[in-house]
C-alpha cells in the first residue's frame, strides 16, 4: 500500500498542497515549525479519521479562513492498493455561523460518502513520533489509545463496539449517579450492565488478541535495536478487579461474563462513586524492560527504545493483519537515536512499500538521500523538491 498522490488544502498551515508521493522512501526535510509534522498529521487522519495532536476539528482548519462563513479543510489522497487504488476524501468543518454546515468530518471514497467509521484503515499508517516514549512513561489512557488507535485500522467490529460503548458508559454513569442520590433504583442498572459488558467484552477480547502478537513482535524489534542487551515484555491489564479475574479468554463472551460478573461485585463501590469502577476505559498495559517496570525503572533511552519497538511491533501487527503494508510515517524520530539504533530502525521499515521521513537535520539522512524516490523542502507551509545534497 502506498500514496502516489496526496493534496492538502487549508490544512494546518497548508493554504493549498499538491505532493506527489513516490513508492519506498520518501523524504520531508525543513527546519522546525514550518509544516513537517502537519504533513505526516494530514496522512495519519486519513488512516484514522483522529487527527494524532488536535482537541479538535477546528485546530486543523487553517487560521486565516477560521472566521469566514464556512472554514473547511480537505485531504485528498489517491492510494495503491493490493485490493484496488482508492481514492480517499475529507473535508474537515471547523467552527461556522452557518447552521446548515455543521462542525466535523465529511469523508468520500471513491466519490461515494461514506460513514467514518467506514473509512478507517482504507488507507492503513503508523506514526511514529518523539512523543511515543509516553506510551511506555505516560498515564494508562496513551497506552489505551496507542491500542485504539492500532486495531481500529484493522477491526471495524472493534470501531463498532468502542463507539457503543462510550454512549453506554456515558448512560451507565449518569444512572449511577441518579440512584446513589435515591432518584432511581439500582435494578435499572441490569439493562446498561448488559449493554456495558457485551460492548466490553468485544474490546478486551481485541485488545488481548492483538497484544499477543505485538508482545511477540516487541520482543524482536528490542533485542534487535539493543543488540540483544535489552528485552521487552508486554502485557495486558484488564480493568477487571480481582487477580483471579485476569486470566485471559478464549472468546469475547467469556470477557463479557467475566465484566458482568466482576460488575455484581463492585455495583454498591460504583453507587456509592457515582461512576463506573471496571471495564476497558480503566485498562492498561504491562510494560518491561529487563524484567522491570518500564515507566519507573527504565532509563530513558531504554524507554525509547521500547517505545520505538512497539511501534515497529504496530505496523508488522497490521501488515499481517491487512496482507498489505501500511505507511510507515517518522516523523523526526531519526534525530534523537544513535547510529545503531538508526541503522536498525531504517533496515526494517525498508521492507515497507512506502516510508515517509522527516527531519530538521539534512545530515542525519545523509546516508539514506540518495535512495529515497522523493525528497521535499518543506518551508512556511509550502512543498517543494529538495535541491540539496
Amino acid at each position: 500500500m502506498y500514496i502516489f498522490d496526496l493534496q492538502l488544502t487549508n490544512f494546518r498551515n497548508y493554504a493549498r498542497s499538491h505532493v506527489p508521493l513516490g513508492e519506498g522512501l520518501n523524504l520531508a526535510i525543513g527546519e522546525n515549525a514550518q509544516g513537517k509534522s502537519n504533513l505526516l498529521e494530514a496522512i495519519y487522519l486519513l488512516s484514522t479519521l483522529r487527527s494524532s495532536r488536535a482537541s479538535s476539528d477546528a485546530d486543523l482548519v487553517r487560521r486565516d479562513i477560521l472566521e469566514s462563513d464556512f472554514p473547511v479543510s480537505r485531504l485528498t489522497a489517491e492510494v495503491h492498493r493490493s485490493a484496488g487504488n482508492l481514492h480517499l476524501e475529507v473535508a474537515i468543518v471547523g467552527r461556522s455561523t452557518d447552521t446548515q454546515h455543521r462542525a466535523g468530518k465529511r469523508v468520500r471514497i471513491n466519490g461515494v460518502a461514506k460513514r467514518a467509521s467506514e473509512a478507517v484503515g482504507q488507507l492503513a499508517a503508523t506514526l511514529f513520533t518523539t512523543l511515543d516514549i509516553d506510551i511506555v512513561a505516560g498515564p494508562p489512557l496513551l497506552r489505551r489509545r496507542y491500542l485504539d488507535m492500532m486495531i481500529s485500522q484493522v477491526d471495524r467490529g472493534y470501531l463498532r463496539a468502542m463507539q457503543r460503548y462510550a454512549k453506554v458508559l456515558q448512560q451507565r454513569n449518569s444512572l449511577l449517579k441518579q440512584v446513589r442520590e435515591r432518584q432511581a433504583s439500582s435494578y435499572d442498572l441490569n439493562f446498561w450492565d448488559q449493554e456495558l459488558a457485551h460492548a466490553g467484552g468485544t474490546i478486551m477480547h481485541a485488545r488481548a488478541e492483538a497484544l499477543g502478537r505485538i508482545a511477540l513482535f516487541g520482543e524482536e524489534q528490542m533485542v534487535n535495536l539493543s543488540d540483544g542487551q535489552e528485552h521487552l515484555d508486554v502485557t495486558y491489564a484488564p480493568a477487571l478487579g480481582k487477580a483471579e479475574l485476569l486470566s485471559v479468554p478464549i472468546e469475547d463472551s467469556e470477557w463479557t461474563g467475566r465484566m458482568l460478573a466482576v460488575m455484581q461485585e463492585t455495583r454498591s463501590r460504583e453507587i456509592g462513586a457515582g461512576v463506573t469502577l471496571v471495564g476497558p476505559h480503566r485498562d492498561d498495559v504491562t510494560i518491561e524492560v529487563n524484567e522491570l517496570p518500564a515507566a519507573t525503572m527504565a532509563s530513558r533511552a531504554q524507554q525509547r527504545t521500547a517505545a520505538l519497538s512497539l511501534r515497529l511491533a504496530e505496523a508488522t501487527y497490521l501488515r499481517d493483519a491487512l496482507g498489505d503494508d501500511p505507511v510507515v510515517l517518522l516523523d523526526d524520530v531519526l534525530s534523537e537515536l544513535d547510529a545503531r539504533r538508526r541503522k536498525g530502525v531504517l533496515e526494517y521499515i525498508d521492507s515497507f512499500e512506502q516510508t515517509i521521513v522527516t527531519t530538521a537535520d539534512p545530515d542525519r539522512v545523509r546516508d539514506i538521500l540518495p535512495g529515497a524516490s522523493a525528497r521535499f523542502l518543506v518551508q512556511a507551509g509550502a512543498i517543494m523538491p529538495f535541491e540539496g545534497e
